[in-house]
């Protein structure tokens, strides 16, 4: 086993990206903005990646300014990106942290540590 990169100091950065947004029809709610993203956890140097890909079912009574903006300019309103890439981490970091589990990575978000009280503090 090669074990000289295990105190290597690994870099973890997640970033989602919304790649396209197109209307549909789901039943029998009417312009439904299918928002498209990936989501990528980049572990650096040369460590590993997760990346997820999905779309956002998004509905809004602006769906069809929304749409024709994207199509004008590749961009969402700043509150609707918002609302969406919020979304978009919640639950992409939820699948990746158990993703980096298993691949044995860091989890892409920090977690609390729970340390012992030292005898200084205690007095």
């Amino acid at each position: 086993t090669n074990t000289e990169n295990i105190n290597a100091e690994i870099s973890v950065n997640s970033t989602p990206l919304i790649l396209d947004v197109e209307k549909r029809d789901v039943g029998e709610l009417k312009d439904i903005l299918a928002i498209k993203f990936t989501f990528k956890v980049e572990y650096k140097p040369d460590a590993g990646e997760i990346k997820l890909e999905g779309e956002v079912l998004y509905k809004t009574e602006n769906s069809k300014d929304i749409l024709k903006r994207w199509k004008d300019t590749k961009s969402l309103p700043s509150d609707t990106a918002v609302e969406v890439l919020n979304g978009v981490f919640r639950g992409c970091l939820i699948k990746a942290v158990s993703l980096s589990g298993d691949l044995r990575l860091p989890p892409p978000v920090r977690f609390p540590i729970v340390a012992k009280e030292s005898k200084s503090e205690k007095e």
